[in-house]
């Protein structure tokens, strides 16, 4: 009785020691499916972006050419973000890309944080050309109003407010074809490299 009684006064002095540290453990909780309340989910800011990307050309007449053609631009947009939770967020942007002309576009990413600054993202949308007549179909010079495209990017958190946005985009399908309206070139899809900064309101 005596082994059993003295047995078990350790134990009564452990036991709130042994669930005092489990509740003040550090959280281990994988946090690619912890979702958190709904709380500051949403946050809005604004996209400046420094343009760099080149595009093939194709001509077609008595003999045939084809180059590459290099440009620069600037672009400047508004995003909403919504955090699913730590790891995990969702964008949508809209904005216009200036180059040759002015590009409306659109697009949404899904984002994913690695580490406490830096984060991946991939994203699709679509870019319009003011100047085509129909949404999806090939107008008679060759362009449609709706251009399809994919991205990829990395983010690195300056601040509070500032985040460094590195990003390569690529057009799913030429901007323009080869038509008799166009003097038989052809505009190849545009790859697109861009610098730039996320303002946080």
């Amino acid at each position: 009785m005596k082994t059993k009684l003295t047995l078990l006064i350790p134990f009564l002095f452990l036991f709130p020691c042994i669930v005092f540290s489990q509740e003040n453990a550090p959280n281990s909780t994988n946090h690619l499916f912890e979702f958190e309340e709904p709380v500051d989910r949403w946050s809005t800011g604004l996209t400046f972006q420094a343009l760099s990307g080149f595009r093939e050309i194709k001509m077609s007449g008595t003999t045939y050419d084809s180059f590459d053609e290099a440009w620069i631009g600037l672009g400047v947009g508004f995003y909403a973000d919504y955090k699913i939770n730590k790891v995990w967020k969702l964008r949508s942007e809209v904005g216009v890309n200036a180059y040759v002309g002015f590009d409306p576009y659109i697009n949404l990413q899904s984002e994913f944080k690695f580490t406490d600054r830096w984060s991946f993202y991939a994203g699709a949308g679509s870019y319009f050309n003011t100047s085509a007549d129909h949404l999806v179909q090939r107008d008679e010079n060759g362009t449609a109003i709706l251009n399809p495209y994919v991205q990829l990017g990395l983010r690195y958190k300056m601040s509070k407010s500032w985040t460094l946005d590195l990003r390569y985009q690529q057009d799913l399908y030429a901007r323009q074809r080869a038509t008799d309206f166009n003097r038989f070139s052809k505009d190849g899809p545009l790859s697109t490299f861009s610098l730039g900064f996320n303002y946080r309101f």
